[in-house]
């Protein structure tokens, strides 16, 4: 029997996305490199070949939290007159315990959560499911052998525990076409597409682009144009907001999404040993944007016992502008890279980003890269640890951390050896350290003695090979 339960990997894919953008990112080679890649052979500009980019990320969250394991590989073909087209397939695995959402309490917690159930090779039948806190649940199997159905898992959480579910796992499947190339006066312009599925979420993605050179190609100025069309089927249907948490069938079935942005960019030659970039980008958000499995605990006005859990509601619109900021410095053997970037949005969070990593060779083969990271945001204008028995319902609530206010650092070592003037091996590996408010002023009754911040800290590491071939 294969039996599932969905709490939104792809809202986990977006944290490790943005603790391993840097990893992908391409840096300025240094002149030794440069030169010993052009004695050995020669690709670039005006040259006909193709490029194999593959590459290995694995993610784990302390507290045998979420685990993810993602191969990529990406093949690219360069035509001698600039034209690119790009083939990227991307496969990844997430489990792991996930926070649900409710509040501790000095009293074991029960929680439903909805699951999908293939049945095994056998018509009907039970089988048995171990909880989060060892217990278990006896599951019927109803249906011909291979037939799909839908069910409950209860699971207990411990007291003075943050609540998590350890059913979470998935699994995503991904491509991704881009082409471009000049074109007349331009200096580039492409296209690309994309498509990734999920047991209970699909996403087809599309961008454009166009960017020219001036000023004897010391300036580039650039416009990429982007949109997704998300489709939410989550297991057990689309809960009602502010309802109670139940493992019934829920109507709709799905629900949908659209994003719509742009990025509009300055890239600048500084000088000899100097490159900036500049970029704007505004991002429009409308459908549902709910987590379905997420809920809040309502609690008593007194003691802060959790006394029901409702299922959260958010916006259905988001709109978000951010300004990037990064320069490039070469002074010989090393090369510094700074960024800032400060983004704002209409839900009520702001955040400011710092990043700083330095290259340095070693020998005429190798080189080391050292980052760090610095964030920061504030709260979401609907963020709530929890409601209060009693008290009128708002007309948004979500107790997701990560719409809360909080701090994080990452830190990162990259190793790469250039094999031949064609081939590179290079490893990541890095930490990740969220901080919040778990003590948060008022916290009612036996609250006040829990940490309420479910924030993660978690390790990741990176291999990656790279291959240009005619």
């Amino acid at each position: 029997m294969q039996l599932t339960k969905r709490r939104r990997p792809h809202k986990v894919r977006e944290k490790i996305g943005a603790l391993s953008a840097g990893l992908l990112a391409a840096t300025i080679a240094s002149p030794t490199q440069a030169q010993d890649a052009s004695a050995a052979d020669s690709f670039g500009p005006g040259v006909n070949y193709t490029e194999l980019d593959t590459a290995l990320l694995v993610y784990s969250e302390a507290g045998s939290r979420v685990s993810a394991i993602e191969p990529a590989a990406t093949l690219t073909l360069h035509g001698s007159w600039g034209a690119q087209l790009g083939v990227e397939v991307v496969l990844d695995a997430v489990s792991g315990a996930t926070p649900n959402g409710a509040v501790p309490s000095n009293l074991s917690q029960n929680f439903v959560t909805p699951v999908r159930i293939v049945t095994p090779g056998t018509s009907g039948g039970t089988t048995t499911v171990t909880g989060s806190s060892g217990g278990s649940t006896v599951i019927t199997l109803p249906g011909s052998p291979g037939s799909v159905s839908y069910g409950t898992r209860t699971y207990t959480v411990a007291p003075n525990t943050l609540p998590v579910d350890k059913g979470f796992n998935d699994r995503r499947e991904g491509f991704n076409l881009n082409w471009s190339q000049p074109l007349g006066a331009l200096s580039d312009i492409g296209l690309g597409v994309g498509y990734s599925t999920e047991k209970d979420y699909r996403a087809i993605t599309a961008n454009a682009h166009v960017s020219q050179n001036l000023n004897t190609d010391n300036t580039t100025l650039s416009l990429a144009l982007n949109g997704e069309f998300d489709s939410s089927s989550p297991y057990g249907g689309v809960p009602t907001p502010f309802t109670p948490m139940s493992g019934d069938w829920k109507k709709p079935a799905g629900k949908n999404k659209t994003q719509l942005g742009f990025v509009l960019g300055l890239t600048e030659v500084m000088s000899r040993h100097w490159l900036m970039q500049l970029n704007y980008s505004l991002d429009s958000q409308s459908g549902y944007q709910n987590d379905p499995y997420r809920i809040l605990s309502v609690v008593d006005p007194v003691g802060g016992e959790p006394t029901a859990y409702l299922y959260e509601n958010r916006p259905d619109h988001r709109l978000s502008h951010s300004l990037y900021w990064d320069n490039k410095f070469d002074f010989g053997p090393s090369v510094t890279d700074i960024s800032l970037r400060y983004f704002t949005d209409d839900w009520g969070i702001s955040s400011k980003t710092a990043e700083l990593s330095e290259r340095v060779d070693i020998g005429r083969a190798w080189y080391m890269e050292p980052s760090a990271r610095w964030y920061q945001q504030s709260s979401a204008n609907f963020f709530r640890n929890y409601l209060v028995q009693g008290q009128a319902l708002p007309t948004y609530a979500s107790s997701d951390s990560r719409l809360e206010a909080f701090t994080s650092l990452t830190f990162g070592m990259k190793l790469g050896v250039n094999l031949t003037g064609r081939t590179e091996l290079y490893f990541r590996g890095g930490y990740y350290e969220q901080q919040g408010n778990g003590h948060p002023a008022g916290a009612i009754g036996q609250l006040a003695h829990q940490n309420l911040f479910s924030g993660t800290n978690a390790v990741f590491g990176f291999v990656g090979y790279t291959w240009d071939f005619h």
